[in-house]
């Protein structure tokens, strides 16, 4: 038996892991890192193949500037990185790759894979050991720390040490949720194996396995060759990465069944491809191979811990304020049948979520083992919020939460309930200055740094989209969502084109909203009609004439007829959002890609002034809070000045990285990829740092620098946008200088 001693121990090698690991030790923690399999990733590993979604619900959260950042915005960005062209069949071993590398990246990690823990040890009360076993080298393993995190998934240190936990679904009166059912039961959701298709060019055959089903016998064939229920086999099968609705076990033990599901998973995808290859009802499949079938399944839920506090639906809804908030969701709560493809109802349903909600720390450890806590989908959430806390970026936001957290735990020598309690403020932070998403969360520049503070810049972009492309019918209502920074806006200007000859008539619609981080029109505030003349082609104004709504944003609503239009873009101005009006779900953000084009909005608006960089926001959040240089085709910068000098340990940039993407296909224009920062001291001697070919959101920079006058960023290339976006600059002092918030 080997002895590890660590200052923390990570259980679980996936996304909400491997962040709560690299938290931990960017943080100082000696970590040691258990996970079970022969790569990191978990459900987002070459061996399972599921894609990293979270709050930003695919591009289409209402919150609009969604994704989440620190940690997992890191690692989407790198996966980026490392393949720019987004080859689905080649994503997740990059994934992989991009794991592994900021895994082994951490001097103060030890990573033990294909590690399997068998046993937990408790002495008066507490965690004293787990013991690992790794079965290739025929090693032993006793990790021994003061604070363990479980991430899992199965919660498998929890359950060995007797931690409190749910396993189903709680009934309906429990936490009064409507989308509970009325008796609680033991279903979960199942678990699901995808595989890979690929044309190789030239007829392959495929003969059914004997162990597989002919699916033309099974219950559920009509259904799925109908499309009904959301289960369908799509048309276009080159490169189809698996069928999520191909789903079972949620009504037996997922845990003590693992290995008969997993059974049922293959005989169900081999027979699948069966009927995709040799029923003739699909066209183009004679030269496509089953390139790949994860050898395990993906696993959707088992057990849920009891933290001090359970994540309800209300939670979600609601979004009550927590003094503890740690992270942020924004999923749908996205609830599984629990019979999977066996079940008579819908293979899901996804039940809406207003944008993005918080997480709060008491969800994140035991109420009854002091020193563990957990992230990832077996927090302490009842099953019906679990359907949305469940997926992976929404998991490892928690990691980092946890792992921050276990830092704060070592220094003060404290459990996890004590950082609630006391050190929340610390943590939270400790979490914002390292680009960790909590809404209604600002870093305060400190007095040391703030006090006659003068920030300048070569230009500023005007708040003013004014260059049409292309005019866009009404025959289905459009919403342009202008934010608003004067008490009052009065009105703004539209560019419109009427190709009938007669009359239109366009109908404006004025809707405030109520929570800044969404893009939702909640209240309507005026109505009226503008008529708009046979062959008008040129700009009108609009009347708006209201005050500020409580979400800092107006939304004006367009609609009309076939014959009329509105004029828009391609271009996006951070802040001023288009989408399509549903009058009937107007709640549900149906994207537009394309941007109304405005100008002369009055009063006038310092949208971008360059003020916003130090304004503790570091995303959109009601105002766009940053500040955006007029188009150019060269450089462009930043000056800070002190009013007297200032000693500096450490800077950082936080760049626009395309927040209301889930995902990246092509490159993130609007990112800054080269930058110069140059640091001036009072004896005029000057300091560059070079940065070429940046790909992160946020950059850090250790300076530990004396006597600073002026710091100047000069900004030399994005990945194609003409602006260069900063959303914030933030400075942090040596210690020994006053930094509370």
């Amino acid at each position: 038996m080997e002895i590890i001693k660590s200052d923390v121990t990570v259980v679980g090698g996936g996304i909400a892991g491997v962040c709560a690991a690299i938290a931990a030790a960017r943080h100082g923690l000696q970590v040691s890192l258990i996970n079970d399999r022969p790569v990191l990733g978990g459900n987002a590993s070459s061996e399972v193949r599921v894609h990293i979604n979270g709050s930003a619900y695919l591009g289409n959260s209402p919150s609009y500037y969604a994704r989440e950042g620190g940690l997992v915005d890191e690692l989407k960005l790198k996966i980026f990185h490392y393949n720019p062209l987004y080859n689905k069949k080649l994503m997740f071993s990059i994934s992989d790759m991009a794991l592994l590398d900021m895994v082994y990246g951490e001097p103060n990690i030890s990573l033990f894979l294909n590690t399997c823990v068998h046993e937990t040890g408790i002495e008066n009360g507490r965690i004293k050991w787990v013991d690992g076993l790794q079965l290739a080298s025929e090693r032993k393993f006793r990790f021994e720390s003061p604070t363990y995190i479980d991430c899992s998934g199965d919660g498998v240190v929890g359950y060995q040490a007797g931690a409190l936990f749910r396993w189903g679904r709680e009934a309906k009166h429990e936490f009064n949720e409507d989308l509970a059912p009325e008796v609680a039961d033991h279903y979960t959701m199942g678990d699901t194996i995808l595989f890979q298709a690929r044309d190789v060019g030239y007829p392959v055959p495929f003969k059914r396995p004997e162990f597989a089903y002919d699916i033309t016998k099974l219950s559920f064939f009509e259904s799925i060759i109908k499309g009904l229920n959301h289960r369908a086999i799509p048309r276009k099968i080159n490169g189809l990465g698996g069928l999520w609705w191909l789903e079972y076990g949620g009504h037996m033990d997922i845990i003590k069944n693992n290995e008969d599901i997993a059974l049922e998973l293959r005989k169900l995808v081999y027979g699948i491809w069966d009927y995709i290859k040799n029923s003739g009802q699909f066209d183009d499949v004679d030269q496509l191979i089953l390139d790949y079938v994860c050898p395990i399944p993906g696993k959707r839920e088992s057990r849920r811990f009891v933290g001090d506090y359970m994540l309800s639906q209300n939670d979600l809804t609601t979004k009550p304020h927590f003094e503890d908030a740690v992270s942020v969701g924004g999923w749908y709560m996205d609830l599984h049948a629990a019979k999977g493809i066996y079940d008579d109802g819908p293979a899901t349903a996804w039940n809406f979520v207003p944008g993005l909600y918080n997480i709060p720390f008491r969800s994140l450890y035991s109420c009854n083992i002091p020193n563990l806590m957990f992230a990832g989908r077996n927090i302490s959430a009842t099953h019906v919020a679990f359907g949305s806390t469940r997926v992976m970026a929404t998991c490892g936001c928690m990691g980092q939460a946890v792992g921050t957290a276990a830092s704060l735990c070592f220094k003060y020598g404290v459990d996890p309930a004590a950082i609630g309690e006391e050190y929340i403020g610390e943590l939270q932070t400790l979490l914002l200055r390292d680009g960790q998403t909590i809404v209604g969360l600002k870093e305060e520049l400190i007095p040391y740094f703030a006090n006659g503070l003068s920030v300048r810049a070569s230009s500023q972009r005007s708040f003013v989209n004014e260059h049409s492309t292309e005019a866009i019918p009404l025959e289905k209502g459009l919403c342009l969502v202008l934010p608003i920074q004067t008490d009052s806006d009065e009105s703004v200007r539209i560019k419109v084109k009427n190709d009938s000859e007669r009359l239109e008539t366009l109908r404006v619609k004025l809707f405030g909203g109520d929570r800044k981080e969404n893009y939702i029109p909640v209240d309507e505030l005026s109505g009226y009609s503008v008529d708009i003349l046979a062959g008008y082609d040129d700009w009108i104004t609009l009347d708006l004439g209201c005050k500020k709504p409580a979400d800092d944003k107006i939304y004006i609503v367009l609609e009309g007829s076939a014959n009329l239009a509105v004029y828009g873009n391609e271009e996006k101005i951070t802040g001023a959002v288009s989408f399509h009006y549903r009058p009937e779900e107007p709640s549900k953000l149906k994207k537009f890609n394309k941007s109304i084009c405005f100008k002369d909005l009055l009063p006038a608006h310092n949208m971008y002034d360059p003020m916003n960089v130090i304004n503790g926001y570091s995303r959109p959040y009601g105002l766009p809070n940053g500040w955006i240089s007029e188009r150019t085709e060269g450089h462009e910068w930043l000056e800070f000045t002190f009013a007297e000098p200032k000693n500096l340990e450490e800077i950082h940039l936080v760049f626009n990285s395309q927040l209301d993407l889930e995902h990246f296909d092509d490159p993130i224009e609007p990112l800054i990829k080269d930058y110069a920062v140059m640091l001036f001291f009072g004896d005029g001697t000057e300091r560059e740092i070079k940065v070429s070919g940046n790909y992160l959101t946020l950059n850090k920079h250790k300076v530990n620098a004396k006597g600073v006058d002026r710091i100047r960023f000069d900004f030399i290339a994005t990945y194609g946008s003409p602006y260069f976006e900063v959303f914030a600059v933030k400075l942090f002092a040596p210690n020994g200088i006053e930094v509370k918030r």
